[in-house]
């Protein structure tokens, strides 16, 4: 009797072990997803083919991960032939033509509500901030001619820079890229950046207070 109850033990510590083994041989493999960006942005292409992108898995042993560096430069026009050479490099966005430290660009269309909502109140802004604050307007997937965004700026009667631009959709899928945004974010999609530099951003619709309060507090920085 004494034989099999030590045979049994015996067992069961020998399925025990295995199973711990097993478990422990998996739990020794690490791995890591990473995303690699192996095209640049073009602005002879499509905004779908800027950038090809390859997902795979390796070892955290293997060489570490180099930063993706997003930039480009693009030219943005207006109705009035008003060009902005803008330099988007990750957070950093600077323009040649712009002399004033607060920069707010704001992505958006003439069919989407929510857009023209805020229209008179980034007006508003534009004309209380104007010595610290340039606005700018970028036209998104929009089919609009020159003629047809003249008569659009002049019906919803705005008072800051809009571009009209074959760049307009390239300039906006790259700044996406940089905040982490999907390829169809939401718009109104407002950036703001202080002495060329990220200050924050606004995805969608939201309370021109609460714009008005980021405004004055990038002032601040500035004194």
């Amino acid at each position: 009797m004494h034989q099999i109850y030590a045979l049994f033990l015996m067992l069961l510590l020998f399925v025990f072990t295995g199973c711990e083994e097993k478990t422990n041989e998996h739990n020794t493999i690490p791995v890591e997803n990473t995303t690699q960006v192996v095209g640049e942005p073009s602005h002879t292409t499509s905004q779908d083919d800027s950038f090809k992108v390859s997902t795979h898995r390796k070892s955290p042993s293997t060489t570490p991960k180099i930063p993706v560096s997003l930039s480009d430069t693009f030219t943005l026009t207006d109705t009035k032939n008003r060009h902005l050479t803008m330099n988007l490099s990750n957070k950093y966005m600077t323009i040649k033509e712009n002399t004033k430290p607060i920069v707010l660009v704001t992505f958006f269309a003439s069919w989407c509500p929510p857009c023209l909502y805020e229209i008179p109140y980034l007006n508003d802004l534009q004309k209380k901030y104007q010595t610290h604050l340039f606005l700018a307007g970028v036209l998104v997937h929009d089919a609009m001619d020159r003629p047809t965004v003249k008569s659009f700026v002049a019906k919803h009667t705005i008072k800051y820079y809009v571009s009209n631009s074959t760049q307009n959709n390239d300039f906006a899928s790259l700044t996406a890229k940089t905040l982490h945004l999907p390829h169809n974010f939401p718009i109104p999609l407002s950036v703001m950046y202080v002495n060329g530099t990220y200050f924050t951003h606004y995805e969608g619709i939201v309370p021109i207070e609460m714009i008005e309060y980021d405004i004055e507090e990038a002032i601040k920085t500035l004194k």
